[in-house]
């Protein structure tokens, strides 16, 4: 085990951090990482924003539920970006030219959202492990995508400027004790040529150590572990928030004729 593999093994989420601040060469670094993730066509359609004001990490923080958002050193908000695209596309008199020739102008739609949140998401996860490999944790908060339509006006953020995630940094705590979470076994994840869905008996081997990890709560709550995971992640209060929000967010991007720049 390389250096490398051995780095991406050892990671751990941190929700806890050192209090020093990060040093500034080491920001850079994680910066300049992300830069050089994988991008569509080199068109780097994300943006990085650096969440440094106290006041407004703290709304993040509570908005999100988590209050080591206030407490993370380096607070960075991964944007789909197509604002930039579009910008440079209406300073070329792209909409001109479209109208000339008889072409509506086209606003960006949900492929390049897609597009956009890979591109984000590349970036986001190379910055993590230029981090670790600086010996700085981090966390990731997918709980922004259901509330963009408070960081529009936090951030001042665009039309097409989508968060799909953001991530928390800091130094390690000296006395933390590592701990890794477990994931499933490959065999249940990975599939070869042909896409494989899994029987009810692998399903409940998959699921067994979870299952024997919440057996308590199961119990008390008379459920079992699909029925629990459902009432969260798929049908519960905070789910359907966020569907909602979500929703309402990505509308313009999938009506992209309707929509006409500013």
């Amino acid at each position: 085990m390389n250096e490398t593999i051995h780095l991406i093994h050892n990671r751990m989420s941190l929700r806890r951090y050192c209090k020093r601040p990060l040093r500034e060469e080491h920001v850079d670094a994680i910066l300049e990482g992300a830069m050089r993730a994988p991008t569509a066509g080199n068109m780097m359609l994300y943006t990085i924003l650096q969440v440094a004001d106290a006041s407004k990490k703290a709304a993040l923080a509570d908005a999100c539920g988590h209050a080591f958002i206030g407490d993370a050193p380096l607070v960075l908000l991964f944007l789909a970006d197509m604002q930039r695209w579009q910008d440079v596309y209406e300073a070329a008199g792209v909409p001109a030219s479209c109208e000339r020739s008889g072409h509506p102008f086209q606003t960006p739609d949900m492929g390049k959202l897609l597009l956009g949140c890979c591109d984000a998401l590349l970036a986001a996860h190379t910055s993590v492990l230029v981090a670790e490999s600086l010996g700085i944790g981090s966390c990731y908060v997918g709980d922004v995508m259901g509330l963009s339509g408070q960081h529009r006006s936090l951030f001042g953020l665009p039309p097409w400027a989508f968060p799909i995630t953001m991530v928390c940094y800091g130094y390690y705590p000296e006395e933390l004790q590592r701990s890794r979470t477990p994931r499933f076994a490959r065999r249940f994840i990975c599939c070869q040529d042909r896409y494989r869905r899994l029987s009810e008996a692998e399903q409940a081997e998959m699921l067994s150590d979870v299952e024997a990890k919440f057996a308590d709560v199961l119990r008390k709550r008379g459920m079992n572990l699909g029925e629990m995971t459902y009432s969260h992640f798929s049908a519960g209060p905070a789910a359907r928030a966020l569907a909602a929000a979500a929703a309402r967010q990505i509308e313009p991007w999938g009506n992209p004729r309707h929509h006409e720049p500013d």
